[in-house]
């Protein structure tokens, strides 16, 4: 029997969370979401639900413990930011010369609205934009470089400022509030969001469905809030070879303030 209705859709979760389960959709990248439409009987093409309006499935992989919850991917403009990122402040990969081409650079950074981060990096609301900013005179450089490239973030400051292109030249790279709000209300505004771990047993995919969210309605005016207030945070992924998304990510504990309605099923 198909999904009624909000409340059976919250029922049937509680039900098939936490077990494992056969991915339906083998070597389908879709494959842990159509798993999880499969089970709740949702035809992927129309989620039409009663009392509720137009629910979308999105499922993501389990990140462990983390207090951060992923909302959605987006790159910061102008475009093609991120190798340029990577140039100017960015790092020797750690496998670079061994898995990876000996030019091979990373740059990682959960970055907050409240405070700088030891390498003297914040995200800032500036009138209509997001904007994410480096300052040198934040830069705890006593502070020991946890990636092992240099001996601490002073080091790295230092050769930062030797490259080319040339931080200043880059930074600040941006978001338009206006298009982060639209982008909160296309793909969250009536979301169930599955987080799942996987594994391989007898050459097959299985997916286990660890935490599941339910979130209605969001309030736009929140977003500068929780970015100011350093609950709202922009995390950066990227390697030479790979961008693994730049993410909007909220604290666990206040990702109900950014919705009308919001629930963790447990």
């Amino acid at each position: 029997m198909a999904v009624r209705d909000v409340e059976d859709l919250k029922v049937r979760m509680r039900l098939l969370m936490n077990k494992w389960h056969v991915g339906g959709r083998q070597g389908n990248d879709g494959n842990p979401g159509n798993t999880l439409e499969d089970l709740l009987e949702i035809d992927e093409n129309n989620h039409k639900l009663p009392d509720f309006g137009e629910i979308e499935i999105k499922t993501q992989k389990f990140e462990g413990p983390s207090p951060l919850l992923t909302l959605f991917h987006k790159e910061p403009k102008p475009a093609a930011s991120i190798p340029k990122l990577l140039k100017c402040i960015g790092w020797k990969h750690s496998e670079a010369g061994e898995l990876y081409p000996a030019s091979e650079m990373s740059f990682r950074s959960t970055t907050y609205g409240h405070r700088y981060s030891d390498r003297g990096l914040k995200i800032e609301i500036v009138h209509s934009k997001i904007e994410f900013r480096y300052d040198p005179s934040k830069v705890n450089r006593h502070c020991l470089d946890r990636t092992g490239i240099y001996k601490n973030y002073g080091c790295w400051a230092d050769d930062v400022e030797t490259r080319s292109p040339h931080y200043k030249t880059i930074l600040p790279v941006h978001y338009d509030l206006s298009e982060i709000e639209q982008a909160f209300k296309t793909k969250l505004s009536h979301t169930l969001l599955a987080r799942y771990k996987n594994r391989t047993v007898g050459g097959k995919r299985e997916y286990l469905y660890e935490e599941a969210y339910l979130m209605k309605d969001v309030k736009p005016d929140m977003i500068p809030v929780l970015i100011k207030e350093g609950h709202l945070v922009i995390d950066f992924d990227a390697r030479t070879g790979h961008n693994h998304g730049t993410k909007f990510r909220v604290k666990k504990e206040q990702a109900h303030r950014l919705f009308t309605e919001f629930a963790l099923m447990e």
